[in-house]
């Protein structure tokens, strides 16, 4: 069983969310559309556990499982959809776990907006945020 531990914001959360998307991009090229930061590190002062959780939306989500040995070789394992039809789902690190990654393609607009309006609301209204740690 994985341990996990919630931490106080960390500043090198955004910095490393830099660096994946950018280890990302070179994968993909043309198939990425928007990486966004998502989840509990995407939002400034929040304490979190500390993994960097990225959505991902590209133009073709078949393609995606064409680069799973390219994800394999940045230490991503591929999960499939894992829950959610029409995703592709990655974990990075297993103790410590240190990256997710959500991917779905462009019309998936529910699923892309959900995860974005988590992260927004809490930027927007600290008493929740406070409550969601």
């Amino acid at each position: 069983m994985m341990e996990i531990e919630v931490q106080h914001y960390q500043k090198q959360w955004p910095v490393l969310f830099e660096i994946e998307q950018s280890n990302i991009k070179a994968i993909l090229n043309e198939e990425v559309i928007k990486i966004h930061h998502i989840g509990s590190t995407a939002v400034e002062n929040l304490k979190a556990k500390p993994i960097i959780d990225m959505l991902v939306v590209v133009t073709n989500i078949e393609k995606i499982d064409e680069y799973n040995k390219l994800f394999m070789k940045l230490g991503y394992i591929s999960l499939g959809e894992n829950g959610i039809t029409g995703r592709r789902f990655f974990k990075k690190g297993e103790n410590p776990r240190t990256h997710h990654m959500h991917i779905f393609q462009q019309d998936k607009i529910y699923e892309i907006n959900r995860h974005i309006a988590v992260r927004d609301y809490l930027r927007e209204h600290e008493v929740i945020a406070r409550e969601y740690e």
